[in-house]
This record gives C-alpha cells, structure tokens and sequence, in this order.
C-alpha cells in the first residue's frame, strides 16, 4: 500500500505539470507523513547522518554544483 501511494502521487504530481524534483520530493514526504511512526525531524535527522558517513553519497550534488560554476 506504501509503494501504490507513492507511485500515485509521484504520477499525479508529474501529470499536473509539477517538475520531477518537486513531484519526488512532494511524494516522498507525503508518504513519510502518512505511513512512518517517525515525526519528520527524526527522519531528517536520519538522512542527514547517514550522509554524514558516506561521503562518496555527496559526490554527486558537489559534481552537479561544480559544473553551474564553469
């Protein structure tokens, strides 16, 4: 039922004309809310010390962030 409600609104959001970033984040913050005991801090909290140890994670966005400089 988790997985059939995010691919909803994941679809849902895409079909409506909202950008795929906007309609991922959209769809997975609503599925957290709806379906996870944790409260949104403690998920935040979660993924950003994950993160934390695996720097090789990271090496994408500084990629993608490196380029918008040259």
């Amino acid at each position: 039922m988790t997985i059939a409600t995010l691919f909803a609104l994941l679809f849902g959001g895409i079909f409506l004309g909202m950008p795929i970033a906007f309609a991922l984040g959209f769809s997975s913050v609503t599925t957290i809310l709806l379906f996870s005991s944790d409260s949104l801090g403690s998920v935040a909290i979660k993924l950003f010390e994950a993160l934390s140890h695996h720097y090789t994670l990271l090496a994408i966005p500084f990629f993608i962030l490196s380029s918008t400089f040259l």
